[in-house]
């Protein structure tokens, strides 16, 4: 059967071509070349590493073995492979039950063609000495979305430079073959020096499909107001990306409150909860017209109807911006991306670039309690007890250390390895540098007044492309017919974020066991319901459109909390109250500014008729909680700092309503509620201006 055969009876289309370059790439491969290729977005990449797994098959070539993120992939390409007669297994993390069965497929020698990986596989001690035992019957090693090898890629992963150690095993007569829509002559140069002798066949970046405008609007709320106003222009589904979680839910219930099938996308739903936003999606009929998302919906999402992307602010670099925008598109003749922006994306971005490698600091505190805990190791959650960070920063830390051979994990306890322990200092700094770069060109991007798609595809290494004729600087007007905003319409939109509070969940565990019986009484991890603050009121998301800037903003600029902030804070808890049956207010000592918080309580006190009592200080010495960033020393600080100064028969035990400025891991209110229960105060209310969402941003 010709290739051309065998196209067609894996897409089932009778009348199939190849596209530009599939066919070379699968010649290359053939010919037991490794082979780079560097294609635009819904080209078919994985049609060029099945067919050619057939065709090695056929002539007698081991299994090909595919490393592969796109585990939301993974079924659909299994579901072409076996239209070609391939038997195609996968491991990953969604189906551990399988593991060892195809284990022992594996080992036995069954007839499998191909099996499909996870890169987060690698790091697992029994799969990799599975692997490297059948590497002598490798036929094809398959590395998708290269790019993640290369320090320089702009979604650089830890765990892809395990990759190289396979194919250092891998006989060099055994082709290879490296696939990604977003490498730049960077993440070129670098794949090449780590798979040396590479063929590289580059296609056009150019998205015929799309057409491309830049918008420069500053504040927040009135890019809201835009969506609002010209979402309905875009007529189809679309996807807005915003770069945090908080702006995502924003956007999501503005959407929601204007009538529009609007759905949430983060990192933080379950697979589930994601699984069933995407079948609202695409399916027949669509449920939802619009998902607001973070980059958690990324790479593998593959809708060919999407008919628009929208980004809410800059992304942190061409490349990814390329990728996201790339979704748009696949099988429609026209389709748009709008990108927004201003001033405070930058903040954002420079966030991130800083804190992309773990901090010297960070890395040696790990390294030395390793060192101290050599003999019984330290599980991820034990860490923070000798490590002054966030939970999700250790893991960062420890998954760069245990790829770098630092530390080694067994039955999930970390140790510390012989290797000796340095900071490379340099290569982190070069890479910090190369960020800022990629935000200076993100930067130009915008302001350009030449064809976009042009620009990008010169970022991406395409120096024959030329005028796309169909974005906005090329037409010399808006790629559809938006319409501007008024400051009415920007008010009713901050309104309408502004109406949406949040209810305050408690914590419902103590942190480490072994910190509590002197502390609190006990052994237990669960926090006693007689001791356990109810849930509560936040009135805004930190930093948010609307309140949650102006709670940022008047605590750091003004250091007083304004009259329009008690009046919705008073508007929002007067049913609050009345439901609760509370009585009185309190709030929790502070260093720095003692009369912020204080003030801020005793006027809206005062408005709900309620009285206002002095129940903590801050014992001298003790610092503040911004200072600490894990539950362990959190929970320990606002323990050992916030002293009740009134003893239990003035409180009656009437309910309560503990007010503070900001929450974000909670230790304060949660150590609050419970010092007034024990002092056999009523129930204890927390209601806070503003929520920080710890748990990240993707």
């Amino acid at each position: 059967m010709s290739y051309l055969e065998l196209l067609r009876s894996m897409l089932g289309k009778p009348d199939a071509e190849f596209r530009e370059g599939q066919l070379e790439a699968i010649e290359s491969i053939v010919d037991g070349k490794r082979t780079l290729v560097v294609q635009k977005t819904g080209w078919g990449k994985s049609i060029v590493y099945f067919l050619a797994t057939r065709v090695l098959r056929d002539k007698g070539a081991g299994i090909t073995m595919i490393v592969s993120p796109l585990i939301s992939l993974m079924t659909d390409q299994i579901k072409h492979a076996e239209k070609m007669g391939l038997k195609v297994v996968t491991i990953n993390s969604k189906n551990e039950e399988e593991h060892s069965d195809v284990f022992n497929k594996l080992k036995k020698g069954e007839a499998i063609d191909a099996i499909l990986i996870s890169p987060e596989r690698l790091a697992n001690e029994e799969f990799r000495k599975v692997l490297f035992d059948m590497t002598d019957n490798v036929g094809l090693f398959v590395v998708d979305e290269a790019h993640c090898i290369s320090d320089w890629g702009h979604d650089f992963r830890p765990d892809y430079r395990r990759i190289i150690e396979v194919i250092d095993k891998i006989p060099s007569t055994v082709p290879v073959l490296a696939v990604t829509a977003t490498a730049n002559e960077n993440v070129v140069e670098d794949i090449k020096k780590q798979i040396p002798g590479i063929n590289v066949i580059r296609g056009s970046m150019l998205r015929e499909s799309l057409s491309l405008q830049c918008i420069n609007i500053e504040n927040y709320d009135e890019r809201i107001a835009w969506l609002g106003k010209n979402i309905d222009k875009f007529d189809g589904p679309g996807i807005i990306y915003c770069s945090t979680i908080q702006t995502c839910k924003a956007v999501n219930k503005y959407l929601k409150n204007i009538g529009k099938r609007s759905e949430l996308y983060t990192g933080k739903l379950s697979a589930e909860e994601r699984n069933y936003v995407i079948d609202r999606f695409t399916g027949d009929p669509r449920k939802i017209d619009v998902i607001v998302a973070t980059i958690a919906l990324g790479m593998g999402f593959d809708m060919p109807d999407l008919k628009y992307v929208i980004h809410f602010s800059k992304p942190k670099n061409i490349i990814a911006y390329y990728q996201q925008i790339g979704r748009a598109g696949r099988e429609i003749p026209e389709a748009y991306a709008v990108l927004l922006y201003g001033r405070e994306d930058d903040i954002v971005n420079k966030y991130f670039v800083e804190n992309a490698f773990p901090e010297d600091e960070l890395m040696e505190q790990i390294i030395a309690a390793s060192i101290d805990h050599q003999d019984t190791g330290l599980n991820v959650a034990e860490y923070e007890k000798y490590v002054n960070a966030k939970r999700g920063d250790i893991k960062k830390c420890i998954k760069y250390l245990e790829v770098n051979g630092d530390i080694y994990s067994q039955n999930k306890m970390y140790y510390k390895s012989a290797s000796p322990w340095h900071i490379d200092r340099e290569r982190a700094e070069i890479i910090t540098a190369r960020r800022y770069e990629e935000l200076r060109q993100m930067t130009e991007f915008s302001k350009i007044d030449s064809c976009y798609m042009k620009y990008i595809a010169r970022v991406l290494g395409d120096d024959k492309s030329c005028n796309c004729g169909k974005c906005s600087n090329c037409l010399g007007r808006d790629i559809l017919d938006f319409e501007k905003v008024t400051e009415d319409e920007i008010a009713q939109a901050r309104q309408l974020i502004n109406d949406s509070s949040e209810e305050l969940t408690p914590r419902k565990q103590w942190p480490l066991k072994d910190s509590l019986y002197e502390l609190v009484g006990t052994r237990k991890i669960k926090i006693q319901d007689e001791y356990k603050i109810e849930s509560g009121l936040c009135l805004s998301r930190y930093g948010n459109p609307g309140y949650g800037k102006m709670v940022r903003d008047e605590k750091f600029n003004d250091h007083y909390f304004s009259d329009e902030l008690v009046d919705a804070s008073v508007h929002l808890l007067r049913s609050f109250v009345h439901k609760n049956n509370i009585q009185w207010v309190t709030s929790p000592a502070s260093n720095n500014y003692p009369e912020l918080v204080k003030s801020f309580a005793e006027r809206v006190a005062d408005k709900l008729g309620l009285q206002y009592k002095d129940m903590f200080e801050k014992k001298n010495g003790k610092k503040n909680q911004r200072e600490f960033h894990n539950s362990y020393y959190l929970f320990m600080n606002a323990y050992e700092s916030q002293e009740l100064i009134s003893d239990g028969r003035e409180m009656d035990h009437r309910n309560v309503l503990l007010i503070d400025d900001i929450a974000d891991s909670q230790w304060t209110l949660t150590v609050c509620g419970y010092k007034l229960r024990k002092a056999e105060s009523g129930l204890v209310y927390p209601f806070v201006l503003a929520y920080i969402d710890q748990n990240g941003d993707d």
